[in-house]
């Protein structure tokens, strides 16, 4: 296969992938979340929900790897890096920071989760896959040469986007985790007092929105992509926000209705102030 091939066959995911997260929020917009606190399936294809959670997350950072390190299929031996401290293999790190916590340690610190469709596993387990391989090649074969720079080369050739965009990761995934604490404590405490392990959660961003961690995740996919400049790293963050916006919109009507005059009236979905 001529890499002008396997550019095209990249080119042609990446579209579709685009246009996959238009239909995903449409449909999402219409069935609502597929899994959380707003499903209850028990069915024969039920599978437990830990961990369907850790082997559909797994998938990304390894595909991603992969890919990263797949030989390129024409080229010169410049598709290697010049530097372990390349830029691109510092986005690597970035994106597996992420999963660390995303597809380990986050589903080890809950006290349960719900029973996950079979289905549903491997359906993300293919989004991962795709996503997974079209940020991993194209760090690897198709980033402009100043991606193969050491960091501190690329950060001085980009200052603006390169601050900007890991202060919006970082901040991003620390909020991120921090409220997905808050919802960890809170389900372990109400689950002693009560037969649900749910109540009205607050602290942090928790007062003006009712999804604070589906915020965090869109920023610090921003950030991600504002780092990289990649175009797969944009279509991810497309494909963020058409999943968590629509889940967002669901899980904010749950708290109305499951805690109805008890839940403050004044918070947003997902973006403070605004939706």
């Amino acid at each position: 296969m001529e890499a002008v091939s396997e550019r095209n066959v990249f080119d042609f995911i990446l579209q579709g992938f685009q246009i996959v997260s238009l239909v995903i929020a449409g449909a999402l917009l219409v069935v609502g979340s597929p899994y959380g606190s707003q499903t209850s399936y028990n069915g024969r294809l039920a599978i437990n929900g830990r961990t369907a959670w850790i082997l559909m997350e797994l998938v990304s950072p390894a595909m991603l790897i992969c890919a990263y390190f797949a030989p390129a299929t024409s080229g010169p031996a410049e598709h290697t890096s010049s530097s372990l401290l390349s830029a691109r293999n510092a986005l690597v790190a970035l994106w597996l920071a992420h999963y660390t916590y995303r597809a380990i340690i986050y589903p080890l610190r809950q006290t349960s989760r719900k029973r996950m469709h079979v289905g549903i596993m491997l359906s993300a387990m293919l989004f991962n896959s795709v996503n997974g391989y079209l940020n991993g090649r194209w760090l690897s074969v198709f980033a402009p040469a100043e991606h193969r720079q050491h960091v501190s080369t690329y950060a001085a050739m980009h200052q603006l986007r390169v601050y900007f965009g890991l202060v919006l990761f970082v901040v991003g995934m620390c909020g991120n985790i921090y409220h997905d604490n808050i919802l960890s404590t809170l389900r372990r405490k109400s689950s002693q007092h009560a037969k649900h392990s749910y109540a009205v959660p607050h602290g942090g961003l928790f007062t003006v929105v009712s999804c604070p961690h589906f915020f965090c995740e869109i920023v610090e996919w921003l950030g991600f992509a504002v780092l990289s400049g990649s175009p797969a790293a944009w279509t991810f963050l497309l494909n963020v926000v058409c999943n968590l916006l629509p889940r967002a919109f669901f899980i904010h009507k749950w708290y109305h209705v499951t805690f109805a005059h008890s839940y403050p009236q004044n918070r947003k979905a997902v973006i403070p102030y605004l939706l």
